[in-house]
């Protein structure tokens, strides 16, 4: 019976163990697959982590559910807004949401009007 030397498939170290192993550790096989990661998913997570980024300005922003800031404010807290989950149109405004945080543009431009979900705006 010929035993076949297996190779680990990041760092080529020879594998010891069971015959269908492809890795020595996690650590080369989390770096493979990572490596090996496709650039629309890199891009992907790229826009996640902005949409995570412009919820946490919101919520930041507006503690009590409700408030009305600056644009300016936002932006220093890395809000980006080009991004957003969704919309919802109110009966004189288009709120654009990061999740379960929402703004709408209020006269002036330079502020928004920051809304937390609420229930009745899923229906």
């Amino acid at each position: 019976m010929t035993h076949e030397l297996m190779y680990c498939l990041y760092c080529q170290e020879k594998l010891q163990g069971r015959r269908d192993k492809k890795f020595c550790n996690l650590y080369c096989k989390s770096a493979y697959h990572n490596k090996n990661e496709d650039s629309q998913e890199a891009f992907i997570k790229d826009i996640n982590k902005q949409l995570r980024c412009n919820r946490s300005a919101l919520r930041k922003a507006c503690p009590l559910g409700k408030a009305t800031v600056r644009k300016d404010f936002l932006s220093k807290l890395g809000m980006d807004f080009k991004y957003h989950t969704h919309t919802w149109k109110s009966a004189s405004n288009i709120y654009k949401f990061c999740y379960d945080y929402g703004y709408a543009q209020v006269i002036d431009q330079q502020k928004v009007l920051i809304i937390q979900e609420q229930n009745y705006m899923k229906e």
